[in-house]
């Protein structure tokens, strides 16, 4: 910057001098100074264009922006820390960011299709427990937190490895996991009949969520995440 006030300095002194050779005649000394000043004017708008140029292109090299689509995922498993408990400083949300809407994929047409038994009466809280004698577990989750109660045990250890891909799914999508209450039933074997919830009792189908579901249950399917260990 000093470089350049010592140049425009050099400029305006010749200038000076300058207009006293042409002293003599007014026109050309106006003319003159006219063209001095347009040049100056001129020179000084070069300079802050090019300067503001090269501030921008140091911003941009400096400060990457990250890439749509990127998620970053805060959950870190790296294998020098293997401590069997989770850690305390992850977020309990995750920035929003704009993106464009996306088509729903193929298989959530089941989604709909295996919450039919409660599109017209919706699930009241007396469906829920009547669920209570099929389940191993309730599955409660408030503000991102997960909260179960146990109601009898499962075979080895699926139901503790459900409710540990629960906690990485709330780990890894925090605050996107909306508050919910169900119950769970980590069997191979379907528990809801369709014969059992005919006629009257069609609008009291207890919402239980299960591994399997076939064409004669009505059984909410969860994917089977206890593959993981057990």
């Amino acid at each position: 910057m000093g470089t350049y006030f010592h140049s425009v300095f050099l400029f305006w002194s010749r200038a000076a001098r300058l207009c006293g050779h042409f002293s003599k005649s007014a026109k050309k000394r106006w003319a003159t100074i006219t063209i001095f000043i347009l040049s100056f004017v001129s020179i000084s708008l070069c300079w802050i264009w090019i300067q503001k140029s090269v501030i921008t292109d140091i911003v941009t090299t400096t400060s990457p922006k990250k890439p749509p689509g990127q998620v970053d995922f805060p959950l870190n498993c790296s294998n020098l820390n293997l401590t069997l408990t989770c850690p305390t400083t992850c977020p309990v949300t995750i920035e929003k960011e704009e993106s464009s809407p996306v088509a729903c994929p193929e298989h959530t047409q089941w989604i709909h299709e295996d919450l039919r038994p409660w599109q017209s009466t919706g699930i009241t809280r007396d469906m829920v427990e009547s669920g209570r004698v099929y389940a191993n577990f309730r599955l409660v989750i408030v503000k991102g937190k997960a909260y179960v109660e146990r109601y009898k045990g499962s075979y080895q250890t699926r139901d503790v490895f459900t409710i540990w891909g629960i906690l990485q799914l709330l780990r890894l999508y925090p605050g996107k996991v909306p508050d919910l209450e169900l119950m769970f039933w980590c069997g191979d074997e379907t528990v809801i009949k369709k014969r059992d919830y005919q006629g009257l009792k069609a609008t009291s189908v207890p919402p239980v969520f299960n591994y399997c579901k076939d064409d004669e249950t009505l059984d909410i399917v969860f994917p089977d995440w206890s593959f993981w260990g057990w």
